[in-house]
């Protein structure tokens, strides 16, 4: 479905204005994406708002999205299956009470994580230098350790989710 619309509006772009477009495979792939995550975050909304916990998700889902554009990580094969595992781990997270104690033990596991892996995965993906790879793994360090202040089962949650798509896999996923 996400597909058929991003190639018509890929299509109708470059019918109505073919000289200052790209190719329609390059903006059927870009808009693809975007409507992609798109639709992934109108999902979480709704389910958020209909389970009441839509400051704690949305807050969850901007943790998230910061990790992941400062620290990288892996990209799952299937982006049907991407916007399940997301929705599932942004929308679960609120409801999963974790007591300090575990949650400084998973928190300080995450900062390890992070520090070994990050940043992840951003060459083939993103045109970043990797001179400044190593201030996009403070970034992330900071972003993972702030739960250290404000101490939040829903934020450990999604970093550990983060931290564990930041492990190589054995099989492969990251661009080569």
């Amino acid at each position: 479905m996400i597909s058929r619309i991003s190639n018509g509006i890929a299509s109708y772009l470059k019918k109505e204005i073919p000289e200052d477009t790209p190719s329609i495979a390059v903006m059927n792939y870009s808009l693809y994406i975007i409507i992609h995550s798109l639709f992934t975050v109108v999902i979480i909304t709704i389910i958020s708002l209909s389970l009441n916990v839509f400051f704690e998700t949305f807050i969850g889902l901007l943790f998230f999205v910061a990790l992941r554009v400062f620290g990288g990580g892996y990209h799952l094969h299937n982006s049907n299956v991407c916007t399940v595992l997301t929705v599932i781990v942004i929308c679960a997270s609120p409801f999963i009470p974790i007591s300090i104690t575990w949650l400084i033990i998973v928190n300080i596991f995450n900062l390890v994580l992070v520090s070994i892996y990050a940043p992840r995965n951003f060459k083939g993906y993103a045109r970043i230098p990797e001179k400044y790879y190593p201030v996009m793994k403070l970034i992330t360090l900071l972003i993972v350790g702030s739960n250290f202040y404000w101490m939040s089962s829903t934020l450990l949650m999604v970093s550990l989710c983060y931290s564990i798509f930041l492990i190589p896999s054995q099989k492969g996923g990251e661009n080569k």
